[in-house]
C-alpha cells in the first residue's frame, strides 16, 4: 500500500493524530502524559513549531500545530520517537508503540482553526473521562480559560483568543462558551478534501496545485517566496517609499496611516506571532488583532490606502 501523501511547506498548520499500537494505550499514568508534554516542548523549540491546541487522551493524542520551516516530517518523527523509546525503556516494553505513522491533514488556519481548538478541546468530554472540562489537565483547554500558564512554552492562544475580544478574562469567557455550544457538532475534519486538507474551496484548491506539482512524489517541499520579507524589512520599504523615519511609522498618534499599513503587512507578509508584533507597537496581541481587523474594514472603503497597500506588496512579492 503507498503511504499517505505528506505535504510539508513554510507557515502549513496541521493537525495531528497519532494512536497506541492496536488502540492500546499510549499512555499508562500522569507521569507518562507530562514526559509527553516535555517531549513535544523539546520538539517545538528544536523544529520551531508553534502549538495551537493539543490534547492527550490515554490511547492517542491531537495536535494543532503551525510549522515555521517545511519540516512537519523531521519534527513529528523527533516527537514520536522520542517518547516511544522512553515510554519503552519506563514500562519495560517489547515492540511497537504507536499504530504506524501520525495521521496528519492540514487545516486552513484563519477559517477553521477555531473549530477544530473546540474539537479538539472537547475529546475528554465526548469519551466520558470528565463532567467538566476544567477537570481535565491533559489538554491546553485549562491554557485557554485560566492562569495556568503555557504548557508547553511555545503554546499560541493568542491566535484564538483573539478572535473574541481585546480583554483577556472577557476572550476566556467567550471562548469557553464557545466550545460548551460545539458540544454536539461533528467532526470538523469528516469536511476535509480526501482526509488531506480541511479549508475554503480556495484553500483546497491551492493544495490541490501542491498536489499536481509534485506528480508521483509522496512528499513536497516548498520554500517561503524569495520576496517574502521580516518586519523590518516591511518597515524599511514604507520609510524609503514615504520618506519618513521608522518612528513616525510606529508612532500612536491618532490616525496614523503608516503604523496600521505597516502592521497589517507585518501580520500578512511575515511569520511573527500577534505577540512579538505587539512589542514593536506597544501593544498586547488583543489589540494587534483587533486593529488589524478595523483596518481591514478600512481598506474595503478607501481606495487611496488599498493602491498604497498594493503598491508595497509589489516590492514585498518582487
Amino acid at each position: 500500500m503507498a503511504r499517505a501523501l505528506r505535504l510539508a511547506f513554510e507557515g502549513a498548520c496541521y493537525h495531528i493524530t497519532s494512536r497506541g499500537n492496536r488502540r492500546e494505550n499510549i499512555f499508562y499514568s500522569d507521569n507518562d502524559k507530562k514526559v509527553f508534554i516535555e517531549k513535544l516542548n523539546e520538539t517545538l523549540n528544536k523544529y520551531h513549531f508553534i502549538c495551537y491546541a493539543y490534547c492527550l487522551m490515554d490511547n492517542h493524542y491531537h495536535l494543532f500545530i503551525k510549522t515555521l520551516d517545511a519540516n512537519i516530517s523531521e519534527g513529528m518523527h523527533y516527537l514520536n520517537t522520542s517518547y516511544t523509546n522512553w515510554f519503552k525503556a519506563e514500562h519495560n516494553i517489547v515492540g511497537s508503540v504507536l499504530q504506524g505513522r501520525y495521521k496528519s491533514i492540514l487545516v486552513e488556519q484563519n477559517n477553521y482553526g477555531l473549530k477544530l481548538s473546540a474539537y479538539i478541546h472537547l475529546n475528554p468530554l465526548r469519551a466520558g473521562m470528565v463532567k467538566n472540562l476544567k477537570q481535565y489537565r491533559w489538554s491546553s483547554y485549562l491554557d485557554y480559560v485560566s492562569d495556568r500558564g503555557k504548557i508547553p512554552e511555545r503554546l499560541d492562544k493568542e491566535f484564538i483568543l483573539s478572535q473574541f475580544a481585546e480583554d483577556t478574562k472577557e476572550a476566556r469567557k467567550r471562548y469557553r462558551s464557545y466550545v460548551k455550544e460545539n458540544i454536539g457538532t461533528k467532526d470538523p475534519l469528516a469536511e476535509s478534501y480526501r482526509g488531506i486538507a480541511l479549508g475554503t474551496g480556495r484553500y483546497i484548491n491551492e493544495i490541490v496545485d501542491r498536489i499536481k506539482k509534485i506528480g508521483r512524489k509522496r512528499e513536497i517541499i516548498a520554500t517561503r517566496p524569495s520576496g517574502t520579507k521580516n518586519a523590518e524589512e516591511i518597515i524599511g520599504l514604507i520609510q524609503k517609499r514615504y520618506g519618513i523615519r521608522k518612528n513616525d511609522i510606529v508612532d500612536k498618534k491618532r490616525g496614523n496611516v503608516y503604523r496600521k499599513i505597516s502592521m497589517y503587512l507585518i501580520k500578512k507578509h511575515t511569520d511573527l506571532r500577534l505577540s512579538e508584533i505587539g512589542k514593536i507597537y506597544g501593544m498586547d496581541y488583543a489589540a494587534v488583532a483587533q486593529s488589524c481587523k478595523r483596518f481591514s474594514e478600512e481598506l474595503k472603503k478607501d481606495k487611496k490606502i488599498r493602491r498604497m497597500i498594493q503598491d508595497l506588496e509589489n516590492e514585498i512579492l518582487a
